[in-house]
């Protein structure tokens, strides 16, 4: 996929480094983009008081 349109891209082929979300991956890869997929989630809280109220519900 290129976008000759893009100033930023200059006509150069896309690649994408996806974060998170696999569905944006997949949806890239249908149209022959090359995607290296990271798995990552955001750091647990540490709010004190929020993780006392999780283990109170487990």
């Amino acid at each position: 996929m290129t976008d000759s349109g893009n100033p930023l891209l200059a006509g150069e082929p896309l690649c994408v480094v996806n974060i998170g979300i696999d569905l944006f991956a997949d949806t890239l890869r249908q149209q022959s983009v090359p995607v290296l997929q990271v798995q990552w989630k955001p750091p647990p809280p540490q709010d004190e008081d929020l993780l006392n109220l999780l283990d109170s519900l487990i």
